[in-house]
């Protein structure tokens, strides 16, 4: 799996993390070499039932020798549930997906998922690896089904969404992102708009605090549950 060289012998951080956030992740690392950073493919968020299998076997690879495993994803369609922290325990953020990552705090998806229910959140990561609706098209569906009904596909996909919004990270060249993305609002009638983001989580994946209002600190043997994100929600 990419990521730093293992070095058994060299105890260190390991944060396992979905690479739809890596721009994000090795800003905040700038260069730390105590930090191993393992990324997996983003391309799981449309396969979640494969995710904890994955997350876990990574998980499991560097128990020998980490001092401290972190999570760098969210809940993710129920993707990590029965994740299970082995002998150091396992930090998880307190997210149902990375939009909670990029905005910067749990507290920070909650207000704008209530100020706007119906927004489709892209990301630099999505963008840049084609993961944003027009990428799908064009590349998964399109293939199959033809370009008409690869956009009808997609259109049914988005028929609850009324905007779709960039989240502006600070982390690379805005204006190809913006204009893929105005692409997108344009092609399926949605508003557009740039919501401004945040690397304050993804430095705190890093260096920490790993306080209880952005973290879940599982303990040796305890396994990530459903359970707790609902008792987040309520």
């Amino acid at each position: 799996m990419p990521g730093l060289a293992s070095d058994k012998t060299n105890k260190r951080q390991v944060i396992v993390a979905c690479r739809v956030v890596e721009p994000e992740l090795e800003w905040a690392r700038q260069g730390d070499s105590h930090v191993e950073i393992r990324y997996i493919d983003q391309g799981l968020h449309r396969r979640p039932k494969d995710m904890a299998g994955l997350v876990q076997e990574q998980i499991d690879h560097v128990a020998g020798y980490a001092t401290q495993i972190v999570l760098a994803y969210g809940l993710c369609s129920n993707g990590i549930v029965r994740v299970t922290a082995r002998q150091q325990g396992l930090i998880v953020p307190r997210c149902h997906d990375c939009i909670g990552l990029l905005l910067g705090s749990p507290a920070a998806y909650k207000k704008a998922f209530q100020e706007r229910p119906g927004t489709y959140y892209l990301t630099p990561g999505w963008v840049a690896e084609k993961k944003d609706p027009l990428g799908i098209v064009e590349y998964e569906y399109e293939p199959k089904f033809g370009r008409e009904t690869a956009i009808w596909v997609m259109e049914e996909e988005l028929k609850h969404y009324t905007h779709i919004a960039l989240i502006n990270t600070g982390v690379g060249d805005l204006i190809p992102l913006r204009q893929r993305a105005l692409e997108n609002a344009h092609v399926f009638k949605k508003e557009y708009e740039v919501i401004q983001g945040s690397l304050d989580y993804f430095d705190k994946i890093i260096r920490g605090p790993y306080s209880s209002d952005y973290f879940f600190n599982l303990k040796s043997g305890e396994q990530v549950t459903l359970e707790m994100y609902l008792e987040e929600s309520t």
